[in-house]
């Protein structure tokens, strides 16, 4: 479990929320959450990592109890990569393992690209490495105009009223109040800063090969609708691990956190042995 009091940092003037699990004086990796989600999504993962790693989650830009600024310029892909080096500096983590989730696994790739020289290993689950692509299937434009739909709801009315619509479709009172609360402690400036950082990042599918040194594990959904987009990424990175879990939609470690800590700890046992990584592998 995470220890308690939740700690923080400071980087460029702004505040981030940060919690850890494990033996400080274990191997660091570092956890970076999807869109409109936090650190917490990161519990039952990180109780399995932390038998044999330092594990350290973080709340991005604009997410959980993080600074959400108001400037919607202020939120970039580059800009939220800075944001984790702040917090690798802080921790003194001189080389880490990095894993990131959806939106989370877009920033630990920018951040790989930038600093390739900071990571041990590097973690991709229910990501791209670019917004669009002629490659990408209808199933992943599918799931963009839901985004876009709900991004619009957001910029009019705002996060609650987003949440009010959403609850309206779910009879269980419980539920339906926890998707409304879940959605008014959302930032409005933070879900249209980070909405924007995924549609505006950087293509880098061409950098792919020259930077990423380190090796590296993609984990994806065989359910899942940016699956595509994850498939032409793999293929731009042949010294890969690739493992496709079966039956499971978008967001791995959520759905399936035991098989995904399972195959993360596998794949990290790998790389601290010296052993191959590359291939591919379907897991149920």
């Amino acid at each position: 479990m995470f220890h308690q009091p939740v700690p923080t940092f400071t980087h460029q003037g702004l505040d981030f929320t940060f919690e850890t699990a494990g033996n400080p004086e274990t191997p660091p990796v570092v956890l970076l959450h999807g869109f409109t989600s936090d650190l917490r999504m990161w519990h039952p993962v990180a109780q399995e990592l932390a038998r044999s790693y330092f594990v350290v989650a973080m709340d991005l830009r604009g997410h959980g109890r993080s600074a959400a600024p108001e400037e919607l310029e202020s939120y970039t892909a580059d800009a939220m990569a800075e944001d984790v080096l702040g917090l690798a500096d802080h921790l003194a983590l001189d080389v880490f393992g990095l894993i990131g989730c959806s939106f989370g696994g877009m920033i630990a790739l920018q951040f790989a690209v930038n600093r390739p020289e900071r990571l041990a290993a590097l973690v991709l689950s229910d990501t791209s490495a670019a917004y669009s692509h002629p490659a990408y299937d209808e199933r992943y434009w599918e799931r963009e105009r839901t985004l876009d739909a709900a991004t619009e709801v957001v910029r009019r009315f705002g996060t609650a009223e987003l949440g009010r619509r959403n609850a309206m479709g779910v009879s269980d009172p419980f539920l339906a109040r926890g998707i409304r609360e879940r959605y008014a402690r959302l930032s409005t400036a933070g879900w249209l800063g980070c909405a924007r950082v995924r549609k505006e990042r950087p293509d880098l599918l061409p950098l792919l090969r020259p930077r990423l040194t380190m090796p590296t594990l993609i984990a994806i959904g065989e359910d899942d609708p940016v699956r595509s987009a994850s498939e032409l990424m793999a293929a731009e990175v042949p010294a890969s691990r690739v493992v496709t879990f079966q039956g499971v939609g978008h967001g791995v470690p959520v759905l399936a956190p035991q098989s995904f800590a399972k195959e993360v700890l596998r794949f990290l046992t790998d790389v601290e042995d010296g052993r191959e990584v590359a291939g591919r592998r379907t897991v149920s």
